[in-house]
């Protein structure tokens, strides 16, 4: 890490990609010094600065130049502007000083890639994936085009979000401070969205070894962890196709057996569904159905059954498997 970091990006309004490239770069200093300027003022020791947004060097996007050089986002028709700029520059830096380990990086790089970075990048470019559709879409009035386009416009993004933060015109607030505020805000969104990523990537590996480690048809968890994507996307597994139900604990208090689909895409056929005259019940009758002496509840369509201890979550399980 870094103890100081001179960065310097443009004045006057901001925007969502130099406030979010400012945020990255923080992470790899233990202070930085942030200088907004006009194309005048950029520091001669250029060596010095990590300069983007402005000046026309490799984390700039503004000239047509640039534009052509920096292409698009991989497998996109999105123009990268500075926030996408810094970030593939410097992603292995950054993740480095947050702790991210190895062998997520570029898992980490791609999903932040596309979850955020490029949303960011493409209103900061005024690029639209459904214009660019509309038009090469043949004999679709341009009224239509314009509805439609209208239609798919996410009414309040990350980008607008950032601009509020600018002062308004009635304001006296000043802009750099303004700045800095929506820089905090930022930290707090790149830390959440990468602490999330990385809590996926570590339950996708807790998940798949809980695959392997399962058995009679059940995956138990002793901690819950998302499973069904996982699961789902495991189509030519056998050890994954062979789960009926998984076993975790329910974030209420108890344990829960929930079964898994036949297709994901169809939440109502199950691989193989629990007793249908547990559904619905509740307490005192859904234990004297099943004979399952701490059982909570079914739930009405049968996806999900709950117990009070792990030992009965097992043999709800273990009464299902049997009938048909």
């Amino acid at each position: 890490m870094y103890d100081k970091l001179n960065l310097y990006t443009h004045d006057g309004i901001f925007h969502a990609d130099d406030v979010f490239a400012t945020a990255l770069l923080s992470f790899m200093a233990e202070e930085i010094n942030v200088v907004r300027g006009s194309d005048l003022d950029i520091p001669e020791d250029k060596d010095k600065w990590i300069i983007f947004d402005i000046g026309g060097g490799e984390l700039d996007h503004h000239t047509p130049e640039n534009k052509e050089n920096n292409g698009t986002h991989p497998g996109t028709n999105i123009p990268y502007a500075a926030c996408g700029l810094v970030w593939k520059k410097y992603y292995k830096d950054i993740l480095t000083e947050l702790d991210c380990p190895e062998r997520y990086m570029e898992s980490v790089f791609q999903r932040l890639d596309t979850s955020l970075i490029q949303g960011i990048d493409a209103e900061d470019n005024a690029y639209s994936a459904i214009n660019e559709i509309l038009s090469i879409i043949p004999n679709v009035p341009d009224t239509q085009k314009q509805q439609i386009s209208f239609a798919s416009k996410t009414s309040f993004t990350v980008s607008q979000v950032i601009k509020d933060f600018n002062p308004p015109w009635n304001s006296e607030m000043d802009y750099y401070d303004a700045f800095m505020d929506a820089v905090g805000f930022a930290k707090d969104v790149l830390l959440n969205r990468i602490d999330s990523i990385i809590s996926g990537l570590d339950g996708r590996d807790y998940i798949m070894r809980n695959i392997d480690f399962s058995s009679n048809h059940i995956m138990f968890l002793e901690q819950f962890a998302p499973w069904e994507g996982i699961l789902y996307s495991m189509h030519n597994y056998p050890k994954a196709q062979d789960i009926w139900y998984v076993i975790s604990p329910a974030l209420r208090g108890g344990w829960n057996i929930q079964c898994a689909l036949v297709d994901s895409k169809d939440r109502t056929v199950y691989r193989h569904p629990l007793p249908q005259e547990w559904y619905g019940l509740r307490y005192e009758e859904l234990q004297k159905v099943s004979g399952v002496e701490t059982a909570i509840f079914c739930h009405a369509s049968g996806f999900l059954a709950g117990t009070e201890t792990e030992a009965d979550a097992f043999k709800m399980a273990e009464i299902a498997m049997k009938k048909k």
